[in-house]
């Protein structure tokens, strides 16, 4: 983490956001795999942790890219709904 003065986030803060984003992404892949949703807000915690770990040239967790990665991937391959009214 940058102040804007330069300082980085010392690194046991960094390893907490890995803990606690590996833990987020557990229940994710938890969710996937008995049919539960997954909320917006934890997909918008898992990017904005990410994003943090980038920042900080942090390595993510295993299970935090396996998650993400996947779903992209399902949001890549969804298909638009189609908006109502149209049609052929």
């Amino acid at each position: 983490m940058d102040n804007g003065e330069g300082i980085r986030a010392p690194q046991a803060k960094i390893a907490e956001v890995q803990r606690l984003a590996t833990a987020l992404a557990a229940r994710v892949r938890y969710a996937q795999l008995v049919g539960r949703p997954i909320y917006d807000a934890q997909i918008t915690a898992l990017v904005s942790a990410a994003r943090l770990m980038d920042a900080e040239n942090a390595p993510w967790p295993p299970m935090v890219e396996e998650v993400l990665t996947e779903l992209a991937r399902s949001l890549d391959g969804a298909d638009p709904a189609p908006e109502e009214g149209a049609g052929p």
